[in-house]
């Protein structure tokens, strides 16, 4: 939980008067999920597990690799995935949120501490930005010690733009909820 504050604070002092650029991911696939471990064999013997899950933005795929002792043992491409954002990601998500037209005027009159928090997957069907090959998050802006929303707001980390600077988040969820579903078809 990093508050907006402070990060257009550390963006100024870090990056002058390019502060006001707009963030960016990382161009070509990243790495989302990279665990290595070892593991007993059914000989007895232990060997290292390596596991790694990236997702490339230019093919909107999600490749699952399983090694064992550097031998690829398993391979799956996907086109969607619930895996969270990366911090990296996160971090521009929040400056992209911070920046962004709509919500940049509410962080500066507001007096009480701002927080971006969240970064909850979201996956929707095909024909949304969110749909196969996409990868969004949702984000709650909130005011306060009460933690009150003043803002749902929805990242596409793909093409790292905020979609929707005020969503709503009974009906802007995952796949799982009706309402979602409904208003999925329609495009942002």
């Amino acid at each position: 939980m990093i508050s907006s504050r402070r990060v257009a604070a550390l963006a100024v002092l870090l990056l002058g008067p390019m502060a006001w650029a707009q963030p960016r991911l990382p161009a070509g696939p990243r790495v989302l999920f990279s665990v290595s471990d070892v593991v007993k064999q059914d000989d007895g013997t232990y060997g290292r597990l390596d596991q790694r899950l990236t997702y490339d933005p230019d093919r909107g795929e999600y490749v699952h690799e399983t090694h064992a002792e550097g031998v690829l043992i398993a391979r799956t491409v996907r086109t969607t995935s619930v895996a969270g954002p990366t911090p990296a990601e996160a971090e521009v998500s929040r400056a992209l949120i911070a920046t962004h037209p709509e919500i940049a005027p509410l962080l500066r009159r507001d007096r009480d501490e701002v927080t971006i928090d969240g970064g909850f997957p979201l996956v929707r069907e095909a024909g949304h930005p969110c749909g196969p090959g996409g990868r969004c998050a949702t984000f709650d802006v909130f005011t306060g010690r009460d933690r009150q929303r003043l803002r749902y707001v929805i990242v596409d980390l793909r093409t790292g733009r905020v979609l929707d600077a005020d969503a709503d988040p009974q009906r802007d969820s995952n796949l799982a909820h009706p309402a979602a579903r409904r208003q999925s078809r329609l495009r942002l």
